[in-house]
C-alpha cells in the first residue's frame, strides 16, 4: 500500500501489528491524485481512512 503512495511522491510507515498506515503528504506531491487514489482505496475496501495534522492545503483538495 505504501508503494502505491510513494509513487505520487507521499511516504509513510507502518506498524504491522496494528495493520496500520501513516502517510506524510508533502506540499510537492500531486494531491489531486493522492485523494483519488486514497478515494479509490475506500470504494474498493481496501482501506479506510482516518485523518490527522491535516492543513487547509489538505481541507481545500478535499473540496476541490
Amino acid at each position: 500500500m505504501i508503494d502505491a503512495f510513494h509513487a505520487l511522491g507521499v511516504y509513510g510507515e507502518g506498524v504491522e501489528r496494528f495493520r496500520m498506515v501513516a502517510l506524510d503528504v508533502p506540499p510537492a506531491a500531486d494531491i489531486a491524485k493522492v485523494r483519488r487514489l486514497l478515494d479509490r482505496g475506500v470504494a474498493r475496501e481496501w482501506w479506510a481512512v482516518e485523518e490527522g495534522c491535516v492543513t487547509e492545503w489538505w481541507r481545500a483538495a478535499a473540496q476541490g
